[in-house]
């Protein structure tokens, strides 16, 4: 690998982008400088200044301008707005970009940078305790040189899946959207024990241990999640009632619907951009 270092422009300073920054910070990537901007200064308030200094752009241009590598890290909806003003710099071409919208190809941010190379990335939000899953799109125009660095910041804050661009809509709702749903199924549990009057202050951090513990039996496991859930679900026990009633729910098919819903969502946000 080079000896280079970079220098990386933030553009959008959200949580994600505070997650990503904070790992590269803990790590020994090869960064020189982060070079900030965002619309609303007070989120810059929320980084650790840490070991690479900072710099605070007043806008994207020159934010741009002095970095050889770029962040894209606003909402979907407004990167035609951040990628028409990128596109005036001159030498944007060559810089390599990070895109972390939902939705948005790396072929249409290519295009609209003049042919720049582009490495699309889906973080998800655990990243922001370093325990994160981020999928990273194969991209064979791209240097290995540029495509290990790209790795290697998201690596910092937890772990990396490498795809093809074309599942890229589909596995928003495996990695990205899908810790909502276990907070929503924690916070079920949850709300399912206090209407059973349980209500020891330390029930909440009970039932995150039950879910960490059950996702690392099964990580660690050569069992399926089937063959397990048949270990713990004994004939005409406790569990097996609770099961037929989320059966009875249809548990599962809600599940995925809601993945297929993202899916659907993502596609929206795309604006059928190739």
């Amino acid at each position: 690998m080079s000896t280079r270092f970079r220098s990386l422009a933030v553009l959008g300073v959200g949580n994600m982008a505070s997650a990503i920054i904070s790992g590269i910070i803990s790590s020994d990537i090869e960064i020189s400088n982060i070079l900030l901007y965002d619309k609303n200064a007070s989120q810059y308030d929320k980084l650790d200044n840490g070991k690479i200094p900072y710099s605070y752009a007043l806008s994207a241009t020159e934010a741009v301008m002095s970095a050889d590598c770029v962040l894209l890290s606003v909402k979907p909806q407004n990167y035609d707005e951040i990628l028409s003003e990128i596109s005036r710099v001159e030498g944007c071409e060559k810089k390599l970009y990070i895109s972390i919208g939902a939705g948005i190809t790396s072929d249409s941010v290519s295009f609209a940078l003049g042919g720049a190379c582009v490495i699309r990335v889906l973080p998800n939000v655990p990243m922001i305790i370093g325990e994160g899953v981020s999928v990273i799109c194969e991209n064979k125009s791209a240097s290995e040189y540029d495509f290990d660095f790209v790795c290697s910041v998201f690596k910092a804050a937890g772990s990396v899946l490498i795809i093809d661009e074309a599942e890229m809509n589909r596995v928003i709702g495996v990695t990205s959207s899908s810790p909502a749903y276990v907070f929503k199924f924690i916070n079920a549990i949850y709300k399912g024990a206090l209407s059973q009057k349980l209500t020891d202050r330390e029930l909440l951090n009970s039932v995150c241990d039950v879910v960490i513990g059950s996702a690392l039996m099964l990580k660690q496991s050569s069992d399926t999640p089937e063959e397990l859930i048949s270990k713990v679900a004994s004939k005409g026990g406790t569990t097996e009632q609770a099961l037929l009633k989320l059966d009875e729910y249809k548990f599962d098919e809600a599940i995925s619907n809601a993945m297929l819903a993202c899916t659907k969502r993502a596609e929206e946000l795309g604006g059928g951009k190739k």
